[in-house]
């Protein structure tokens, strides 16, 4: 039995406004189209979320070959806190056509390292990919109750 997956990745701002950076990881050379937004290729990978057996996240990232330009760009998105919205797609094997999304996740981008051979995105934990609003949920007195003015906390 003979598969197929690519990668579609595009880089956000963390309002949610696509940067326009959106690239594609199987057709060298070429640009393709998918749900409207135009991904250059770049060669990367991609180590997609996984859960151990506590079900606790084991971090995700994207990989890039290393260079100048690269360093500046992948820099920039981990300084800034972009997120990053991955799509992995089953495709034909014949033709490299898409036939249905496998996997859809949007992570913030929390750190990055580089040597002299590759760049490393870190991913943290998922994020709600339904809602526009990232992250879905900020910590208000509303949802925890008060809190203490000082840093010392008393049990009765």
């Amino acid at each position: 039995m003979r598969i197929a997956i690519g990668t579609y990745i595009n880089f956000c701002l963390f309002s949610g406004a696509n940067t326009g950076y959106a690239f594609q990881n199987f057709h060298a050379g070429e640009s393709r189209t998918f749900e409207g937004i135009n991904f250059m290729y770049g060669g990367f990978g991609f180590s997609g979320t996984s859960v151990d057996l506590e079900g606790s996240n084991i971090q995700a990232q994207v990989v890039f070959g290393s260079s100048p330009l690269d360093l500046a760009f992948v820099k920039q998105a981990a300084d800034d806190r972009w997120t990053i919205r991955i799509r992995t797609v089953w495709l034909d094997p014949d033709t490299l056509v898409e036939t249905s999304t496998y996997t859809e996740e949007i992570y913030q981008i929390s750190s990055y390292q580089h040597d002299n051979s590759r760049l490393t995105l870190q991913l943290g934990s998922a994020l709600d990919a339904v809602s526009s609003h990232v992250p879905k949920r900020t910590l208000r007195q509303a949802l925890v109750g008060s809190l203490p003015s000082s840093g010392e906390i008393g049990f009765s």
